[in-house]
């Protein structure tokens, strides 16, 4: 799997305040997610993905360019 740019903020608060959450899986979220929304206030996407270890889905949002990872979180209300 290829290496995504991740956003500063990304590696220094997002990684530290969640550690249970892998850079890999993020990466496989933007590469392959079960769905994609682009937010209509300022081009980010985001990207979900079913992750098992969570037991459920984690939303990984990018940049507008679609590649660069600036957040990711376990999702409580999304539904497939």
């Amino acid at each position: 799997m290829l290496e995504l740019p991740i956003r500063d903020y990304f590696r220094d608060n997002v990684l530290v305040k969640r550690p249970y959450i892998q850079r890999e899986w993020c990466e496989t979220a933007v590469c392959d997610p079960i769905r994609r929304e682009v937010q209509a206030d300022d081009g980010r996407i985001r990207h979900w993905i079913w992750i098992d270890a969570l037991d459920r889905y984690l939303r990984v949002v990018t940049l507008a360019d679609g590649q660069t990872i600036h957040n990711a979180f376990p999702d409580r209300r999304f539904r497939p």
